[in-house]
């Protein structure tokens, strides 16, 4: 064969096998298992930590905060504090960070906590106030605590150790929801810039792609979207919530669910590719209430809640 030709065609092959692989399809690989369950407690909103060892849950109305290992082992919580909305594991998979309730004098006050899984006692980021409207952020690598309050960013040093690397850079950009606005944010300027597609809407649930590239997010009574962090390449996936992506960055798994005004009647979790061009129905075959899903780091197994019998479930991904 002619080496040009020759080399022409490898390349060809090359890049038609990175362009299928990395968008695989992806599909059950067997029935979702129960991971864990108590008999006292409904438990929600499974988050694995970023090295796949350890996963992160709630209880009913966002009550406490526990972590077991990927196979549903060694449960311990870690607070019993109103602590479970919106927490997030820091990029070392030793600390969560999150907003705090509790009532003082009869009166909702809240605050900004990191609580670690190695048992030393939490750091407090913020003191407790009457209003906090915004979830707190990591921000620089870990090494800030960004905060939105009254449309000014506040950030706080976390504490946490970085590498000499890190602590140098001061370039990161991190994203928030901003009133009406997704803003991308810097510090330590604490500084936004608007990046919102949409003029007048209420976003929800913004996701940022494991590869930086892309954001996935709601809008409130509408669809869920995704697009380039600069705004652009705007797309429409359809109705679907509480996106997370896939660790190659290529799929999004949310859920779909119905109601009858009360409660859930039906939920399952889809597979959606951010070109728009697959849907993927992952749990067809059960008929468990499938919600607030979440995928491994290993892109190899998902973890959901289910409302009906309150325990965390894992389903098997094969790709």
């Amino acid at each position: 064969m002619n080496s040009f030709l020759y080399r022409a065609t490898t390349g060809l092959l090359v890049a038609l096998f990175f362009s299928v692989t990395s968008f695989a399809q992806p599909s059950p690989n067997g029935e979702p298992e129960v991971l864990i369950s108590a008999e006292s407690t409904d438990f929600m909103s499974p988050v694995w930590s970023p090295d796949g060892t350890k996963i992160a849950f709630t209880s009913s109305r966002q009550q406490g905060l526990w972590i077991a290992t990927a196979n549903g082992g060694d449960i311990q919580q870690i607070t019993d504090q109103s602590a479970g909305y919106g927490f997030s594991w820091s990029s070392d998979s030793q600390s969560i960070l999150t907003r705090v309730s509790e009532y003082q004098n009869k009166r909702r006050k809240l605050a900004v906590k990191i609580f670690h899984t190695n048992g030393s006692e939490p750091t407090q980021v913020t003191e407790f106030r009457d209003d906090m409207p915004t979830l707190p952020k990591w921000a620089n690598y870990d090494q800030q605590v960004v905060l939105i309050s009254n449309n000014d960013i506040e950030s706080f040093d976390s504490g946490k150790e970085v590498s000499t690397r890190q602590k140098a850079s001061t370039t990161k950009p991190f994203y928030v929801l901003k009133s009406n606005q997704i803003a991308k944010g810097m510090v330590p300027s604490n500084s936004t810039e608007d990046i919102s597609p949409f003029d007048d809407a209420q976003y929800l649930n913004l996701e940022v792609s494991p590869d930086g590239r892309k954001l996935a997010f709601e809008i409130y009574g509408g669809n869920l979207y995704v697009m380039n962090i600069d705004g652009s390449n705007l797309m429409d996936l359809g109705r679907a919530n509480r996106a997370k992506w896939s660790p190659d960055s290529q799929y999004l798994v949310a859920m779909v669910a119905e109601d009858d005004g009360h409660d859930y009647t039906k939920s399952d979790l889809y597979a959606l590719s951010i070109d728009g061009e697959q849907r993927i129905n992952l749990t067809a075959s059960t008929d468990i209430i499938a919600m607030n899903p979440d995928w491994s780091p290993q892109g190899d197994r998902i973890a959901f809640d289910s409302p009906n019998d309150g325990n965390i479930y894992i389903m098997n991904i094969s790709n």
